[in-house]
């Protein structure tokens, strides 16, 4: 009866595993911007809660660290979130990004570097040093937004 048991936990978690590694079938376009979108918004998000917590608004000093390594994490899936075709319907990513896909991945790395020094500033726990290393994280997006994204209508 424990073998049983056993082979079947394993079957079951190699199935788990074998799903959540296997690699991803061709997107729908308009999943994919969605996705894109709310990958996007978590970043945007996680900083959003940095600053509020450097301009005192809220007292979470503490938080500063996983907002900024979950901002750093999501930076990896950029690289990825840009599939040839996903560049119609309800987005503003501009034709660009494939047009240019050297200059497109420069500022994606320029933001990816930026967010590692916002971790280690903020596993540092010092302020000036964490401001600092937002304001480069700050200047990284618009590094993108500015060529790479539409304005909003």
């Amino acid at each position: 009866m424990f073998e049983l048991r056993r082979f079947l936990t394993l079957s079951v978690l190699a199935a788990v595993l074998f799903g959540v590694t296997a690699a991803p079938a061709a997107g729908d376009p308009a999943e994919d911007i969605k996705y894109r979108q709310m990958v996007m918004n978590s970043i945007g998000s996680h900083i959003g809660a940095i600053v509020a917590v450097i301009k005192g608004k809220v007292p979470y000093g503490a938080h500063i660290v996983g907002h900024a390594q979950a901002m750093q994490a999501a930076s990896r899936m950029l690289d990825d979130i840009f599939p040839p075709g996903s560049a119609v319907g309800l987005t503003r990513a501009k034709p660009d990004i494939w047009q240019q896909p050297e200059k497109f991945k420069a500022v994606l790395k320029a933001f990816q570097d930026a967010s590692i020094n916002l971790v280690q500033a903020a596993e540092s726990g010092d302020m000036g040093a964490i401001g600092e290393a937002l304001g480069v994280v700050g200047k990284s997006c618009g590094g993108c937004h500015k060529p790479f994204r539409k304005p909003k209508e």
